[in-house]
Formats: C-alpha cells, structure tokens, sequence
C-alpha cells in the first residue's frame, strides 16, 4: 500500500504552485503519491468556486504530466461543504499512511477547522511554505514557497493580464476557450 499526501483546495484555477511545490512536499517526504481532492465548496471561504467541472478539467489538465499525482472527486462526488476530517475518514484504510499537506495560509487558521485534532491524530499535516504567512512550526517543511494565489491569478484575468508564466499553457488555454474568470 502507498504512503500518500493528501492535497485539497478549490483549485480555481490550479496554478504551477499547485504542482511544483507538493511534489517538493512528496519527494522531501519520501511519499509515493500526491492525492489531489478538490473542493465542491469550502467552508472556510465566502465566495462560491467556479463550477466543479471546470476546475476538474484544469486540475487534470494541470498534472496530465504527472505520473506522481493522481485526483480524487471524493468531495465534489459528496457535494455541500468540503470538510477535511470527512474525506481522511472515507480514505484512511485505502492507504499504508495519509498525510495531509496544506500552505502556511491555511496552517494560520487551521483551528478553525472542523475536527482539527482528529485531523492532526489521523493525517499529521505536512506544512508548505506561504509568503506572507511565515511559521516557525516543526511541521513546516523546507521546500519552495508557494507564491501564487488562485485569487491573485483570477484578478489578473479579470484585468486582461498575462498568466502564461503562472499555470500550465493547457490550463491557460482551457481558462481563454471557456471565458473563464474574465
């Protein structure tokens, strides 16, 4: 059985970040996998995500490449809120060990999510580096920061902004043809 990193978020879009720094996380960590599990919505964010299946397509677009990611639509499957400790509970015995892998951003207020410490007991969060988020956390691991946002990405678009250096050129293209964030 695989030693996986758990890796959810709205992903909209998902950006290079989103790619290059966990397999960062998996490699440092000697995992064999990232499990990418977007969001049908997050509770902790107050706008609604782009519709899911646009963010799936961008997301497999994102890791087509990948040999070391795979994608779970456990939670977009699920519907409603996207909790966390729900999705470790339905996945915990398909793997030898499932560790959560979250940015400094979310880490800053991860006591507000639902079941906090039985996500801690049961999937040990793994720490990516965030700008402007900084942690002296033990947990934080010593990889590339995450520098860009979904959010910042989407502003951009929205100003008729580049984004090619950002996402993937096939995200990109997916983003232009479907006349998404614009």
């Amino acid at each position: 059985m695989k030693r996986v990193l758990l890796y959810g978020g709205s992903f909209d879009p998902p950006h290079r970040g989103h790619v290059t720094v966990p397999h960062q996380a998996m490699k440092h960590l000697t995992f064999d996998e990232v499990l990418f599990v977007p969001a049908f919505r997050s509770p902790l964010k107050d706008s609604t995500p782009t519709e899911q299946h646009h963010r799936l397509a961008m997301l497999e677009l994102a890791l087509e490449q990948c040999d070391w990611a795979s994608i779970s639509t456990i939670e977009l499957d699920r519907g409603g809120m996207s909790y966390t400790i729900d999705t470790i509970e339905a996945l915990r015995n398909s793997y030898a060990e499932l560790r959560l892998l979250i940015g400094s951003d979310q880490w800053a207020q991860f006591s507000k999510w639902n079941r906090w410490e039985d996500i801690v007991k049961l999937a040990n969060p793994a720490i990516m580096p965030r700008v402007g988020f900084e942690t002296n956390d033990a947990t934080l691991l010593p990889i590339d920061t995450l520098s860009a946002t979904s959010t910042e990405i989407r502003a951009m678009l929205n100003r008729g902004e580049s984004i090619d250096a950002l996402v993937h050129p096939r995200v990109a293209q997916y983003i232009a043809q479907n006349k998404l964030y614009m």
